[in-house]
């Protein structure tokens, strides 16, 4: 066995195994490649200029932090609060690739976060602030031309959450769920969502969404820039 600082090996047969007490994540790929594309789109100003929620205690550690917590955990595949944990254990390696001094490990932090947007008011302001960010990456991106696509999910629930209700779940018979619609580019990106309740039929307010989409997308950009 040869160890050296930080680190050592041993060889098993033909194979050498090694180990370091280096910060490394299997979602090394998110913190290279999505870090570096929210640094371009200045995401950390964009969270601190329209998440409408303001945190003035002496232990609050960062609006920022919390908010990309949640992006991260998406990325990772999540689709609850608990699955927070997944990147836990490369929590080092993502700091240093994100800039941040500290990240959230518990769900329950973000669950006290977003629980203080307790109007609708601030819910589709925030959804408001989102379309503007859809906006810009598309002029950023230089996109002149795309299609817009519309999908539907269902989304498993458990809890009391508002807005989950029993209708079709493919995967969970009987459990309450929503159902999101969402629009998305051609070109791969996201650019408008609304949450469902989970009893609504998979077009239901399908045009007025539609409509809304292109609306959106279509202000404040180039003349030149058509969404077919």
């Amino acid at each position: 066995m040869k160890q050296g600082k930080g680190s050592f090996a041993q060889r098993v047969g033909q194979v050498q195994i090694t180990f370091t007490d280096k910060a490394i994540t299997a979602w090394g790929g998110v913190g290279s490649i999505v870090a570096k594309f929210l640094e371009q789109v200045d995401f950390r100003s964009w969270v601190e200029e329209n998440v409408p929620i303001k945190e003035h205690s002496n232990n609050a550690r960062g609006v920022y932090e919390k908010v990309l917590a949640q992006l991260l955990t998406v990325l990772c595949g999540g689709k609850r609060f608990a699955h927070l944990s997944w990147w836990g254990h490369g929590v080092e390696a993502l700091q240093k690739a994100f800039n941040v001094r500290w990240l959230p490990l518990a769900s329950s932090r973000l669950t006290r976060f977003w629980a203080k947007v307790t109007n609708q008011a601030q819910a589709e302001a925030l959804g408001e602030a989102a379309r503007r960010l859809a906006r810009w990456i598309v002029s950023w991106e230089a996109i002149t031309e795309d299609t817009v696509g519309l999908d539907s999910s269902v989304l498993t629930r458990y809890g009391q959450q508002e807005g989950a209700k029993k209708g079709y779940n493919p995967r969970k018979h009987g459990r309450p769920s929503h159902h999101p619609l969402l629009a998305f580019l051609g070109s791969g990106s996201v650019v408008n969502a609304w949450n469902r309740p989970g009893d609504v039929w998979s077009a239901h307010k399908a045009l007025e969404f539609f409509h809304q989409t292109v609306a959106s997308l279509s202000e404040g950009l180039s003349p030149s820039v058509r969404v077919r």
